[in-house]
């Protein structure tokens, strides 16, 4: 995931047989042809139940979040019936759990539950890219957000049937049978694999062997799927030249364009994208480049590298895994460099990439390792977004130090694509032993690499190991007066802009305050959503010129006065004229695939 960060009403009594067969399946009905309210109301047909499956589960969180979802605090109610339609009885136990007294006499579930984006939490507020929302012209199903499953029942078939608009578009990655039923081979795939319905447009295109997919949902109707498709060609194939081929046959991609941007969702065979709906200009199309060259690559890390608590994921109480630095960090670098492998962007244009990434790392907690980051994730929601910038700053020092140990025969994407290939989609990594299993596989060096800047939190060595490849690099070079800065680091909580950090040298250093949210700016109200526009109208001010910014501080707004003051200059990077053959013949290496 990248962060930028209803369904059922049946109005007559579904008649049914259940089907006898070595596997239970569960069969799901949602009819999306009143969609007045903001609330999914699902049928559920069971099969086979026993008293092992005494208890309805709804997720905690999902594979990819790395968030608190408990899906439980939006369900409206949730009752049982006997093949006679009486009511059986349930109890809510816990937060995510209902009770089934005596489940093997249901033959009905019907439950409600409210979509995520118009429903108010006071707090672990999910992120719309992960959530479900229902409305007059399109519905977004992410399957946690809608489905449970039943206790010993997580690995069973599940099939969903859907009623919708009959000018209605549905784009899943999930197939669909001759009866009409969208069809799982367990909860975890209902999970994997997200709907968007509504007025949509589609398109295809075939990247080497793998079949394309694209349907866009457009608010004001501004962008087309066939836009899209043209847009993306040239990403999908350098990320096919990357990979030596797509390892998926059939992909989807769904684009939801709104009033709002939230970033996007990556699952194994499809990935989902909330963004702003506003026509196609050079720098959005840069921006929609980046965030598809990021979820794409997922279909390699995790769907075919894993550690076994992705592959058996609890939804009740999950294990975070210590390798989130592996499955975003390196997904994040990945992103970047296939793009100047394939000269999509420039040298100068990837080393740009690699400023912005250490300059909001400064913001971040910078004793706190990439393991400990990935386990605790869900508790530390201030600090996940810097897996995304120190974890693909430590995946591009990775890549190097093996580079450097290969003499520019095998870097990171070599060893990426064998160990692809010694796993797989249905073979998992241990959690415990990766580390050394890698290590293995390659140097006795890179073992030190990982105590040092994954395990721990040492100081990266950006210096050291650029300059192998002949590139210089300065952490501080001075200050620009042509650019301006307010002196502080943000960083992104529950949907709420902090601030991180404040500089020492600002003269707001004793204005802002580590802690406080940023709410208004000059009187209007700052949002995920329009936060960039007011970063970019601040760097139009000049060194001394004076802002009114609010901002809630212990539960009180606070109008403050700020001064916007020359930009620090900071992590630079060169070209050294004066390298070496060595030092060029390496960067050559990093700048193709091997």
């Amino acid at each position: 995931m990248r962060k930028r960060f209803r369904i059922l009403l049946l109005n007559s009594i579904i008649l049914f047989t259940l089907t006898f067969s070595t596997y239970s399946q569960q069969k799901f009905y949602i009819d999306l042809n009143d969609r007045s309210t903001n609330i999914f109301t699902v049928t559920l047909l069971p099969d086979k139940l026993t008293q092992k499956n005494n208890i309805y589960q709804f997720a905690a969180t999902a594979p990819g979040t790395y968030q608190t979802m408990d899906i439980g605090r939006y369900v409206k109610s949730f009752k049982a019936y006997d093949g006679n339609g009486n009511e059986v009885e349930t109890k809510h136990i816990s937060l995510n759990q209902w009770f089934l007294n005596t489940p093997d006499k249901i033959q009905k579930i019907v439950y409600q539950v409210a979509d995520t984006w118009n429903t108010h939490v006071d707090s672990n507020r999910i992120y719309n890219m992960s959530g479900s929302t229902i409305e007059k012209n399109d519905v977004l199903i992410n399957g946690q957000c809608v489905f449970g499953y039943f206790e010993d029942m997580q690995s069973y078939p599940i099939k969903v049937k859907i009623d919708y608009p009959k000018d209605w578009l549905l784009g899943t990655a999930l197939p669909k049978d001759a009866d009409g039923f969208y069809d799982a081979d367990t909860y975890d795939k209902v999970v994997d694999s997200p709907i968007l319905l509504g007025k949509l447009t589609e398109d295809s295109v075939q990247i080497g062997n793998t079949k394309i997919d694209v349907y866009t949902y457009s608010q004001s109707d501004y962008i087309k799927s066939d836009e899209m498709v043209n847009m993306l060609k040239d990403v999908l194939n350098a990320e096919n030249d990357f990979m030596n081929g797509l390892p998926v046959n059939h992909y989807t991609f769904l684009f939801h364009f709104s009033n709002f941007g939230a970033g996007a969702w990556e699952h194994s065979y499809s990935s989902e994208y909330i963004l702003e709906d506003t026509p196609l200009s050079d720098d959005f199309k840069t921006e929609i480049k980046d965030i598809v060259a990021h979820e794409f690559f997922h279909i390699l890390t995790p769907l075919n590298i894993h550690s076994e608590l992705v592959e058996k994921f609890n939804f009740v109480k999950p294990d975070m895994s210590q390798h989130l630095w592996f499955y975003e960090g390196v997904t994040e670098w990945a992103a970047h460099i296939l793009e100047l492998r394939d000269t999509l962007i420039t040298e100068g244009q990837y080393l740009d990439v690699l400023k912005e990434k250490l300059f909001t790392n400064d913001s971040y907690k910078q004793d706190l390792s990439l393991t400990d980051l990935g386990i605790h994730c869900t508790e530390m929601q201030d600090q996940y977004p810097n897996i995304y910038m120190k974890g693909a700053l430590v995946a591009g020092l990775l890549d190097i130090r093996l580079l450097e140990l290969s003499h520019g025969k095998r870097g990171l994407r070599e060893v990426i694509l064998e160990l692809s290939k010694m796993y797989g989609p249905k073979k998992s990594f241990s959690e415990k032993n990766f580390f050394n299993d890698f290590t293995k596989l390659t140097y006795p060096e890179i073992g030190d690499f990982f105590d040092k800047y994954i395990e721990h939190a040492e100081k990266l060595p950006m210096k050291e190991y650029y300059n192998w490849l002949g590139i210089d690099y300065s952490e501080f070079s001075g200050y620009d007066s042509s650019k301006v800065s307010l002196g502080i680091q943000v960083g992104f909580n529950d949907n709420k802009m902090v601030i991180q950090s404040v500089s020492d040298t600002s003269p707001n250093n004793n204005v802002f305050l580590p802690g406080d949210i940023l709410s208004k700016y000059d009187g209007k109200e700052i949002t995920l959503g329009n936060y960039q526009k007011i970063i970019s109208k601040v760097r139009t001010l000049k060194p001394g010129d004076e802002i009114k910014i609010t901002v809630t501080r212990d539960g009180k707004e606070v109008e403050l006065s700020a001064k916007v003051d020359a930009q620090p200059v900071k992590h630079v990077f060169k070209i050294n004229p004066n390298a070496t053959p060595g030092n060029i013949e390496l960067r050559n290496a990093w700048m193709r695939n091997l």
